[in-house]
């Protein structure tokens, strides 16, 4: 599931401070240029956007948060926690899906969606269920395997061709995996 997370959100995660300056320079020469560039954003930014700031992206406000959101990365949230504690915060601020199986406002963390889309315990996933999981941190609605199966796939596919990239496992382990 860690390898997963930071093949699909953050590949340079353990190298860098909270800002991945390359990332950011060409996210930004991107967004000047009108392109899709990707996002900018590093797990420890997003970290504080979920928990700190918010989603204000447009504007001077949009500016203004991006640079807040940089600033309590490197100095607030690096300085004070370590990488894993940093993965840990980060792994358990998703909200999942909505359920009537318990009496809170949802399904938040890793652990939460594990026991609801697997019936089991996070350390107890297989591949396949875990690069489910991180597939749905880019939009929980769409990519719940629930309600849109094909779509939530398609994610999957997409983290695992991305672990492969970045070396966490071969090209058999992930055509192993899309056999199920």
């Amino acid at each position: 599931l860690v390898d997963a997370l930071i093949a699909t959100e953050d590949s340079r995660f353990f190298q860098h401070n909270g800002l991945d300056i390359a990332r950011f320079i060409k996210a930004s020469f991107g967004q000047l240029l009108g392109q899709n560039a990707g996002g900018a954003s590093t797990i420890t930014m997003q970290l504080v956007k979920k928990t700190y700031t918010n989603s204000e992206s447009s504007g001077i406000r949009g500016i203004i948060r991006k640079f807040t959101d940089i600033y309590m990365a490197i100095f607030k949230i690096e300085n004070c926690y370590t990488k894993e504690e940093i993965l840990e915060f980060y792994s358990n601020s998703l909200w999942y899906a909505s359920s009537s199986d318990i009496n809170t406002s949802g399904i938040y963390g890793i652990e939460q969606a594990s026991q609801h889309f697997f019936g089991k315990s996070v350390r107890d996933l297989n591949l396949a269920e875990a690069t489910l999981i991180v597939g749905m941190y880019q939009n929980p609605r769409l990519y719940n395997p629930f309600r849109n199966p094909v779509g939530c796939r398609n994610r999957q596919k997409i983290v695992l061709q991305l672990m492969v990239n970045h070396g966490y496992i071969s090209e058999e382990e992930k055509d192993s995996v899309l056999k199920i």
